[in-house]
């Protein structure tokens, strides 16, 4: 009988969040096992921060009617892959034949993720932002050691004889063309971009110093908090940083208005280079990875959107001038499925929003605001079917926009919380969204929102000692907060979703 006892490694390849429960890799069904493809389930127990895994048990144990282990990995509500089974599992039962999975014993044919949530009309509780991410992200890890396409990802409901509908509240088209974008380097497998990003385990806050040099402080649990000066000085304004083809990439620009780039692996030192953009960066640097590509926009001497990406195929840079006319600020980029979008501000404080994808020339509209934007936008994608951006208003509160894909329209409206001023920071955390930005007496403006409920605030008990506009993150059970304090060192916040608490420590640096 074959196993899979390469799963945690192939997972953790991808910066998957991975527990292993046990002695998984011998822990099985007798039977055969010799898999082609993934198949996605849900639990139909009801997860939460608070309880994120309550089917684990079950799924490891199994139930009075069926032998356990019941799946190869349960995915939490958090987006963690809790490692079952490296062998045959009770998870998919016979099989009707669906894609290029052919009819008879799904266990034998197939890999299985539980992901964990409720799925029926009385919880509606729908897979989080999370838990989508990371399951497109470990089923192209998966598909890609089996030597296999996206088509080799199927749902319960495709290949069940017996009526399954999970996973439910899904497009499981949709799902299987995102782990073809993953499977190809998209997106949905390079973490999120931002003045913070993750890589591996490790945090990273990339910041210019006093010095003028790049500073990339991180954290992880066997390093605890370094500080290495990646020079490239003279150096302002902020970065922006992301992982891409096993690689850390940082963007900044130099006080003469040419981009510096770092990239970076392992215990390496950094490379450096400029893209071609001697005099051309006026603005902060943003952008992602796509695909097979690393990309950075910025604002130009003439006040237009300039692109370029690097192509790791042909090991070229490209990129040229977007059209749309002047805007002012720094812009913010993100992806969304295979869409590029990019958001800025016009000096009569409209909303300008770039837009590419496959088959299209970059667009440009303003998703109908043509006044009132204050400050640099920031924004997200949601759940894989809605992207979003928020901004500082004339009134100085917090206004947003969003893109529904299922209806094709745009919503939004002024979030309650009171003024602040600088620029706000957006993320996601699991299906919560977060915003961050600073008060004028110094404390923290935290806003947030998940289904089920009306957008809020708080401070996370940070009172008069926010000096910089604050950026967020996301990790596996935590989200968290960085701030440039009075004195000029990072401060950071985070919050532990599995007990609510609130953490508080110092990454020091001279900012």
């Amino acid at each position: 009988m074959a196993t899979i006892p390469w799963l945690a490694d192939v997972l953790r390849a991808e910066g998957i969040p991975v527990v292993e429960e046990g002695d998984w890799r011998n822990r099985m069904v007798s039977g055969s096992f010799n898999p082609i493809g993934v198949l996605w389930h849900h639990t139909a127990a009801f997860s939460s921060p608070s309880n994120p895994h309550p089917a684990l048990n079950t799924c490891i144990y199994g139930r009075p009617d069926l032998q356990g282990p019941l799946c190869q990995a349960l995915v939490d509500y958090n987006g963690v892959f809790h490692l079952i089974s490296a062998g045959r599992c009770n998870h998919a039962g016979a099989s009707r034949g669906s894609g290029p999975i052919p009819a008879g014993d799904g266990n034998t044919l197939l890999v299985g993720w539980e992901i964990d949530y409720g799925g029926d009309q009385a919880t509606d509780q729908r897979m989080t932002a999370a838990q989508y991410t990371n399951s497109v992200r470990a089923t192209a890890a998966v598909l890609r050691r089996l030597g296999r396409d996206a088509s080799y990802a199927r749902g319960h409901r495709e290949t069940s004889t017996t009526g399954k509908i999970d996973p439910s509240f899904i497009d499981l088209d949709a799902m299987r063309a995102d782990v073809a974008r993953a499977l190809a380097g998209g997106g949905l497998g390079a973490g999120v971009a931002g003045q913070a990003y993750a890589y591996g385990d490790q945090q990273h806050v990339a910041v210019v110093n006093t010095g003028g040099t790049l500073i990339n402080l991180s954290w992880s649990p066997s390093t605890g908090i370094v500080r290495p000066d990646w020079g490239g000085g003279p150096l302002t304004g902020k970065t922006v940083g992301y992982v891409h083809d096993g690689l850390q990439h940082v963007f900044a620009r130099g006080t003469d208005n040419t981009l510096r780039h770092w990239y970076q692996s392992g215990t390496n030192p950094p490379g450096l280079d400029s893209w071609n953009t001697t005099g051309r960066v006026v603005s902060n640097p943003t952008g992602f990875a796509y695909g097979n590509q690393q990309h950075v926009f910025f604002r130009n001497p003439e006040g237009n959107l300039e692109h370029r990406f690097y192509d790791t195929v042909n090991g070229q840079v490209s990129g040229g001038v977007w059209p749309g006319g002047a805007f002012v600020g720094n812009p913010h980029a993100f992806v969304h499925r295979d869409q590029q979008h990019i958001f800025g501000r016009t000096a009569a404080g409209a909303l300008i929003h770039w837009f590419w994808w496959p088959g299209i020339n970059p667009s440009v509209d303003n998703w109908g605001i043509t006044s009132g934007v204050a400050s640099d936008p920031t924004g997200f994608s949601y759940a894989g079917n809605q992207h979003h951006v928020f901004w500082r208003n004339t009134d100085g509160n917090l206004a947003h926009r969003f893109f529904d894909d299922p209806s094709g329209t745009l919503n939004g409206g002024v979030w309650a919380g009171g003024t602040f001023v600088g620029n706000p920071h957006a993320f996601v955390h699991g299906d919560q969204q977060h915003i961050v930005g600073r008060r004028a007496n110094g404390d923290l403006a935290h806003w947030y929102w998940w289904p089920g409920t009306n957008p809020a605030n708080d401070t996370w008990n940070a009172l008069g000692v926010v000096a910089g506009d604050p950026i967020g993150l996301s990790t596996p059970g935590q989200h968290h907060i960085f701030y440039r304090t009075t004195n000029g060192t990072l401060e950071h916040r985070f919050h532990n979703d599995a007990n609510g608490q609130l953490g508080l420590d110092n990454w020091g640096g001279s900012l």
